[in-house]
């Protein structure tokens, strides 16, 4: 069973308790030209040399506990870059969120 499976069977199983969940997806995986790793609550992405020119920005996937006790899950995105000219772009969780996974999208 996928983790996407996995949280819709969860969505479906406390929908059907009386509770709500939202879900999102984490942004694609990014290209194997960019990384993108934790820093504090939030990502921090660059593209190397490689992809001269390419725009870039940094993706946080993150959790908030609702006070009714679900989960809701978004991506916060970071400003948009060109490699080498700002270095990297950072996108931190909102105010009360958890960090669950670093990422990078590019266009």
């Amino acid at each position: 069973m996928n983790s996407r499976t996995a949280k819709t069977m969860l969505a479906a199983t406390l929908t059907a308790a009386g509770l709500s969940v939202a879900l999102a997806s984490p942004a694609a995986a990014a290209p194997a030209y960019c990384s993108a790793s934790q820093s504090g609550n939030g990502t921090t992405a660059y593209c190397y040399a490689s992809a001269s020119g390419t725009q870039f920005r940094a993706v946080a996937y993150c959790r908030y506990l609702t006070p009714s006790g679900s989960f809701d899950y978004s991506n916060f995105y970071g400003t948009w870059r060109v490699q080498g000219d700002p270095y990297h772009s950072y996108a931190a969780c909102g105010a009360g969120w958890s960090f669950l996974s670093p990422n990078a999208q590019v266009r």
